[in-house]
């Protein structure tokens, strides 16, 4: 299947070096503002056969391709994915799928429309760990507390602190701690256990306007979550399922690098499987996959786990106070 990779930055580098890995695979093209940062993308993963595209409607107007994988920043996501779309493109977009949940909804419109696949990149629940996860749910019995935890100190939080305005403290970019680290936790946690009941969201805002960190309370009729983030402290980043029987520990919840539980009796029992340093192939090739395969829709990644995401990341961030432009249409 032929790809374009819109975007140049790290994670489009991590996912290029998954995706060597996947027969199916095949890097078409790059899509980037400048010519020099493509060169420079496509030489640090010794690929010289690739096009280069400057703008994506150059990547909509070649028929040779087939999928595009949208990197671009948050903002971009909804304009990026309807346009591919149209054009007949499958699109596997980057987290958060978009801006907000209007935004969410005319993707997920112009997929159907067209029909073609459309699929949020969220990469966790791809990993083989997290089906393992799955099934070694029931060990704790009665789910009671989902403590979810993704602090991370921002490499470009000393820029901001010196009076530079990188991307990722920028409202204009829909950015901000809950919606780059928060998410990961969150996202795992609706697709184990649905739409919350209620969501009470508090935070530190920074004077750009985002969030820097924050904590949000999910309420079930039975059990809650707690899904606390930060870009601007560093934390040791372990969440907790507990249930009535005991508790699941993982370690590094985007990656499910480590996953124990733990009963009651102090009994520990190992669940992980090894750590893949590809992890993102696997989502390559399932939507590789399901797009030869015609469907429209990942079992996965559903559409309906991607608008309860984004429903919650709307009604967290309305109570932060961040707003982003997308938000005043």
């Amino acid at each position: 299947m032929n790809f374009v990779i819109v975007g140049t930055n790290f994670i489009s580098d991590t996912l290029l070096a998954a995706a060597k890995t996947v027969s199916e695979f095949t890097l078409y093209g790059v899509c980037s503002r400048a010519t020099k940062s493509g060169e420079t993308f496509l030489a640090k993963h010794a690929i010289s056969d690739a096009k280069i595209f400057t703008n994506i409607e150059q990547v909509c107007a070649d028929e040779n391709v087939d999928a595009v994988y949208i990197a671009a920043p948050n903002s971009l996501h909804k304009s990026y994915a309807v346009a591919c779309l149209n054009a007949g493109k499958h699109v596997l977009g980057e987290k958060p799928a978009a801006a907000n949940s209007q935004e969410l909804a005319a993707i997920l419109t112009a997929a159907k429309h067209n029909n073609r696949l459309y699929m949020e990149a969220m990469m966790t629940t791809h990993l083989p760990n997290f089906s393992v996860l799955r099934q070694a749910i029931e060990k704790i019995g009665v789910p009671r507390k989902y403590i979810g935890q993704y602090s991370q100190y921002s490499s470009r939080y000393d820029k901001y602190k010196n009076g530079e305005r990188p991307n990722t403290f920028l409202p204009e970019f829909a950015n901000g701690a809950l919606v780059d680290l928060g998410i990961y936790p969150l996202y795992i946690l609706i697709a184990l256990w649905g739409a919350p009941n209620s969501v009470q969201a508090s935070g530190v805002l920074l004077d750009t306007g985002v969030d820097g960190a924050g904590d949000v309370l999910l309420n079930y009729s039975d059990k809650q979550a707690v899904i606390s983030y930060s870009k601007i402290s560093q934390g040791d980043n372990f969440t907790e399922i507990q249930g009535e029987q005991g508790r699941i520990r993982i370690e590094a919840v985007s990656l499910l690098k480590r996953m124990q539980f733990i009963a009651n009796d102090g009994t520990v029992e190992e669940l992980s499987q090894p750590f893949d340093e590809h992890f993102m192939r696997h989502e390559v090739s399932h939507f590789i996959a399901i797009a030869n395969t015609g469907q429209l829709e990942s079992p996965i990644n559903t559409h309906q786990l991607s608008i309860s995401v984004m429903a919650v990341l709307d009604k967290a961030r309305q109570q932060l106070g961040v707003i982003y432009p997308a938000d005043r249409l």
